[in-house]
């Protein structure tokens, strides 16, 4: 069996190019890796048509040259309406195709996403194990009434929803990504979190957060559990990361990298005992820092530690199950600069019980904690979340609402018409706490006389490509 493992494209069709930089689908990397270990004899090409920047013609002139009997597409919300259209194209092609999808949007809406014409399979929660035990099934031509964690569609549109799979316990018994099937030299970090002139590339050490803030999709995907890698497996990892493909400077997409102390502490020792010549970022909570993690980790490469700071109203934050006090924050950045590590931000606008005074609030706050970059995003109720749940019981959705309109960061019209905050002023906030935050004098000037290399010219030359493509 031939499969395809494809990223669909969304820049070009509703995103703003360059907010996120380009990132290697870590998920489909880890599917092909188990896929190809699990099953030596099966072809497995990927396409990253996002990464490529591929248009509609181009995936169809792909699809054609591959000639695949099933491809695999993860599928973000935002990106729903372009993984329709490419499900559409593979019919076109042959309607023997298997078209199979999987990610946030397909496990928060299952039964929709399969009652879509042109789509047959629908992969919920971690993809490893159920993926592969789906294509074997395929390939034994046995039904597949017998794999568990997905939806699917027979020939007379009947939609079967199969029992739940069981969480991977054991990540360490997961293969490495398999890097070596992407165009690893077209990917590369915002100029928010880029921190040296070494090859970039992300990594996840652990899956899950304990918390259940309400606009999360984490808290779904993952079940509401953390699960942890063993460190001698994550640093093997990163060796091979330097050895193989000469990557040395690491985005951790951890959802909260400083969870157990001790482990981060176990993390940083091994990377100078091991002398990796590593540079890294990743993300935490403000009530998971201390002193001493941070100088374990500023010892041991790490150079910006980046906040989801979500709200300057304590009110909000607490209507978010957020479960922190908003003092938090001004400590936590504090004690990363006293450290001697770059600090990163953002916040969600237009959150439920967000009004123009608590937007206030959190442009306010944002200038106070003056971190190297800050980031306002619009806040996006996902399928599956409490959020959504909230919203559409309130019937707080656009009328016009597309799928495009999810994305944090576009020029596209928020998703929510608030009371008394309809989604026109919630755009109009986002790009005026864009404006107010970076275009303070104080702070332009500290970034120019701050500049100490050619990658940081690079990353001011970015951000302020970036900014201007925030219109308004």
């Amino acid at each position: 069996m031939k499969v395809l493992l494809l990223n669909p494209p969304f820049t070009d069709y509703g995103g703003l190019e360059g907010h996120g930089g380009k990132s290697l689908p870590l998920n489909l990397a880890y599917l092909a890796a188990y896929l190809r270990e699990k099953k030596p004899k099966t072809e497995i090409r990927v396409l990253d048509c996002e990464g490529l920047r591929l248009t509609y013609d181009r995936i169809e002139e792909e699809i054609r040259a591959i000639k695949p009997d099933l491809v695999g597409i993860t599928c973000p919300t935002p990106a729903f309406v372009q993984v329709l259209e490419i499900c559409r194209i593979i019919k076109s092609i042959s309607p023997n195709i298997i078209t199979v999808v999987g990610g946030p949007h397909p496990t928060a809406m299952p039964k929709e996403t399969v009652s879509e014409k042109n789509i047959d399979v629908a992969v919920l929660y971690e993809g490893e194990y159920t993926f592969t035990d789906l294509v074997e099934t395929i390939e034994k031509n046995e039904s597949l009434e017998r794999v568990k964690g997905i939806f699917f569609k027979d020939s007379k549109g009947r939609i079967y929803e199969n029992p739940s799979r069981e969480i991977i316990k054991d990540l360490d018994s997961l293969p490495f990504p398999a890097r070596d099937l992407f165009p690893l030299d077209i990917y590369f970090p915002p100029p928010t979190k880029r921190m040296s002139n070494k090859k970039t590339g992300n990594m996840i050490t652990s899956r899950g957060c304990p918390y259940q803030c309400t606009y999360c999709m984490a808290s779904y995907m993952w079940q509401r559990r953390v699960r942890f890698r063993s460190i001698k497996n994550v640093m093997d990892e990163i060796e091979e990361c330097i050895n193989k493909y000469g990557i040395a400077e690491f985005n951790f997409h951890d959802e909260l990298f400083t969870v157990n102390k001790q482990r981060v502490i176990e993390f940083c020792r091994e990377v100078k005992r091991r002398n990796l010549d590593i540079v890294w970022v990743c993300m935490i909570r403000v009530d998971f820092v201390d002193e001493e993690t941070l100088k374990e980790m500023e010892s041991a490469g790490c150079k910006k530690i980046a906040f989801g700071f979500e709200s300057g109203s304590q009110m909000i934050l607490d209507q978010m199950k957020k479960r922190v006090a908003l003092e938090k924050a001004e400590e936590a950045v504090k004690l990363v600069k006293k450290a001697g590590i770059k600090t990163a931000g953002s916040f969600m606008l237009g959150n439920i019980g967000e009004t123009e005074e608590t937007i206030r609030q959190t442009i306010n706050l944002a200038k106070r904690l003056n971190c190297d970059t800050m980031a306002f995003f619009i806040a996006s109720p996902y399928p599956g979340t409490e959020f959504y749940e909230t919203a559409k019981a309130n019937g707080y959705f656009r009328r016009d609402l597309e799928w495009k309109d999810f994305a944090l960061v576009s020029n596209n019209l928020p998703p929510l018409n608030l009371p008394g905050l309809p989604a026109e002023r919630i755009l109009y906030w986002q790009k005026k706490a864009y404006r107010e935050y970076y275009l303070r004098p104080k702070y332009i000037l500290s970034k120019i006389i701050g500049i100490r290399s050619l990658v940081e010219l690079k990353n001011l030359y970015n951000g302020v490509k970036l900014f201007l493509r925030l219109k308004g």
